[in-house]
């Protein structure tokens, strides 16, 4: 590991316990309930408070740092290949969270000169931290996660975005019917953990980028792949429709999507 990514995962690491904590104090809080892109597509206060926590501590501790905030007005991304930029989700999962005050997540993902350097997300209901990076490992509190490891699709089970999966856009019906089922949690985040914790063997769903970089950065230090669904580099500059499975399950899912 070098300083700069233990300087920085010794940071997002507590901001991000700060702002699952400050999200549990305010569940009862919550107002100003909005409609963004919209009815399901929501923004509370709650994820503009807490968007604003995380900018004042990256602004304070990094002040040339670039921040991609989902709840930031101003998102520019012309400078995320230079040095450090966070991308944000606050609150991943805001409809859970309005719907049901569960199953969400807060995520903070760190690039350096546009490579992968490191990331957090929080299971905030209960209280689980993954954190890591490339050099560092993957760790679920204070317990180290293992790599993946190979599997058919049929044996296991595929995250996806119900919207996207009733539209059918990239074969997902039929890759669910070549997989043991496919399950919704309604939070990329949460998405990001049954992976990377073993319980589901592929996520396939269209994110934006707040939404990508921080499970990027976690499935690749533990060898999954992660691709946009023709199979191409993921683009952190624009939404992404993606894959995310070990080795033999990719290979599975993308047959199935040859074929059509």
């Amino acid at each position: 590991m070098t300083k700069l990514e233990i300087d920085v995962l010794s940071n997002i690491t507590e901001w991000t316990v700060e702002a699952a904590q400050y999200a549990k104090n305010h569940l009862n809080q919550i107002s100003d309930i909005e409609e963004k892109s919209g009815e399901y597509d929501l923004v509370t206060s709650l994820d503009k408070n807490i968007q604003k926590i995380f900018n004042q501590h990256i602004q304070e501790k990094y002040p040339d740092a670039t921040i991609i905030g989902e709840e930031n007005f101003d998102k520019n991304y012309s400078d995320i290949d230079k040095g450090l930029t966070f991308f944000v989700d606050p609150i991943d999962g805001t409809l859970n969270l309005v719907k049901k005050h569960d199953c969400f997540a807060v995520m903070v993902g760190v690039l350096y000169n546009g490579e992968s350097l490191c990331s957090a997300i929080i299971d905030v209901m209960n209280d689980k931290l993954y954190w890591g990076g490339i050099a560092t490992g993957v760790y679920c509190n204070d317990i180290k996660l293992n790599a993946a490891q190979d599997s058919p699709l049929k044996n296991g089970l595929v995250g996806v975005s119900w919207r996207q999966f009733l539209k059918n856009s990239f074969s997902e019906i039929n890759i669910a019917k070549h997989s043991a089922g496919a399950r919704v949690m309604g939070s990329a985040g949460l998405e990001f953990i049954e992976i990377i914790t073993g319980k589901h063997i592929a996520y396939i769903a269209t994110l934006m980028p707040w939404d990508i970089v921080a499970g990027k950065i976690l499935v690749e230090s533990l060898g999954y792949k992660i691709t946009n669904v023709r199979g191409n580099k993921i683009n952190l500059k624009k939404s992404n429709n993606i894959i995310v499975a070990n080795e033999l399950a990719y290979k599975d899912i993308r047959k199935l999507q040859m074929r059509g």
